[in-house]
């Protein structure tokens, strides 16, 4: 696409954040000809957060932005996925991954958290943009740009700045700071929205092909009373695991608790014995591992995303738990909506006004806010469901789920996946051609919401089947990230 600016007097964006959603975000402008700097604390593919689950609607934006090829492969898709109780007995032998990914044409994918950081910033043409172990440290926004230094005292000058910087991030603590006098209830929510109720480790371990704990494209599943775990082969070679475990108490940001590989060690102690498939348990995947980690489950949606010039995404804005793998892709969403409303505007006036880029950071967040809402609420729903946290998930989970059908489950899903955003101004694939026609002939609420009404309204009274196999049966039952 045709450079939106000459080079002098240029609009340009300043990135925090060098991971999956700062890289996403750099190859998003630079494909729609916007200059940026993006500015990373640590290095560009560490081997943190051990894997990344993506779901076809992200892979429709990745395979706008020319990754997809590089990333197809890497992986094999999944397509069947085993529920075991804590018995060992499988209650759902479900084929419904394979079946979305022929309703959608593209599957649910699990690789390398490490490898995926690899493939975006391959992919980014101009390196100079992209500055590691440099992340920003402080900003002044003005009414004409906005200032950010850096770790090496350095200043750098933009007219946007995106904090992309996760569960942590510094630019989130630098505007609740500034707004403490002026706003003192949204800076105390910008420090304390997020609460934590579960812990998780996360981990890569070898799956040898003589013996492999199970096959590629295969998930298991295994639900007990307030833990669960998961397992997918979504890599030749690779197993992808997690350990769910209810924590002892709820914790509130900042005091969400952190965690050292003793930690680790701890609950690999206490739970390790327990199976997780046929023949291997957690301690065997914990023995194979490659890589793991120990993480707190934080969850929330804040309710300011802006302030002047500075707006936030991905995980320092709405954070989910992982169960159902939606979190990284709604920060894909969260990429596209605001590259949207950036393109236009500035192809109108290349220069925009705070006033114009508010606009389009309110344009921003009236469209991801409800998804990131319902997001939230499921993925929570779905850690609780699968780690038994009451009779009626355990009852639903073992004896109503598995009557609704693979075919009903993928279609409720690809009818939430269909409904996520993607960028406008490049060209979709052409297996998706078909999607810029069915939205038109749709209302205009596109955000896919209304298809997974949340568990808490229903689940209450007579009639408990039926509304369990609303909620659930209509998008993903668990469908694995």
């Amino acid at each position: 696409m045709a450079e939106l600016n000459p080079d002098e007097g240029r609009f340009k964006v300043l990135i925090a954040g060098g991971s999956l959603v700062g890289l996403g975000l750099a190859l998003a402008l630079e494909r729609a000809g916007i200059d940026y700097e993006l500015f990373e604390k640590g290095q560009f593919s560490p081997q943190l957060g051990a894997s990344i689950g993506l779901h076809p609607h992200s892979l429709r934006i990745l395979d706008q932005l020319g990754v997809w090829g590089d990333i197809e492969r890497e992986i094999v898709p999944l397509e069947d996925r085993n529920h075991y109780s804590e018995t060992g007995y499988c209650f759902e032998e479900s084929h419904v991954l394979g079946v979305i990914n022929k309703v959608l044409r593209r599957p649910i994918i699990f690789m390398e958290r490490c490898r995926a950081l690899e493939i975006l910033h391959h992919h980014v043409r101009d390196k100079s943009k992209l500055h590691p172990f440099n992340g920003v440290v402080a900003y002044e926004d003005t009414d004409d740009g906005v200032t950010v230094t850096t770790q090496d005292g350095q200043t750098h000058r933009g007219h946007i700045l995106v904090g992309a910087d996760g569960i942590h991030s510094r630019v989130r603590q630098l505007m609740a700071e500034k707004i403490r006098d002026t706003d003192p209830a949204s800076s105390t929510h910008l420090v304390e929205g997020f609460t934590s109720e579960y812990n998780c480790i996360f981990g890569v371990s070898r799956n040898d092909p003589a013996s492999p704990f199970l096959r590629d494209r295969m998930v298991n599943n295994v639900y007990y009373p307030q833990y669960s775990a998961v397992a997918a082969a979504g890599v030749p070679g690779l197993v992808f695991w997690f350990l769910f475990v209810k924590a002892a108490t709820k914790t509130r940001t900042p005091n969400c608790p952190r965690f050292d590989n003793d930690d680790a060690e701890a609950l690999i102690r206490e739970y390790g014995g327990s199976q997780v498939g046929p023949g291997y348990t957690i301690r065997d995947l914990w023995d194979a591992q490659v890589k793991a980690t120990m993480a707190p489950l934080e969850e929330g949606v804040l309710k300011k995303w802006s302030h002047g010039r500075v707006v936030l995404m991905g995980d320092a804005v709405h954070k989910v738990t992982i169960n159902p793998g939606l979190g990284g892709n709604l920060a894909y969403e969260g990429i596209a909506r605001l590259a949207n409303g950036l393109v236009p505007l500035l192809k109108e006036h290349p220069i925009p006004s705070t006033e114009q880029l508010v606009e389009v950071f309110d344009t921003y967040f009236a469209g991801q806010s409800p998804r990131a809402h319902t997001v939230c609420n499921l993925s929570g729903q779905i850690t609780r469901y699968e780690a038994q946290d009451s009779w009626l998930y355990k009852f639903a989970a073992q004896h109503i789920i598995p009557l609704v059908s693979d075919t009903t489950k993928a279609n409720a899903y690809a009818g939430y996946s269909n409904g996520g955003p993607w960028l406008e101004y490049l060209p979709l694939p052409d297996i998706d051609k078909e999607l810029a026609h069915q939205r038109a002939n749709k209302s205009k609420s596109s955000t896919g919401v209304g298809l997974i009404p949340t568990m808490g309204a229903v689940i209450a009274g007579a009639g408990i089947a039926a509304m369990v196999y609303r909620d659930y049966g209509r998008i993903s039952l668990n469908i694995l990230g």
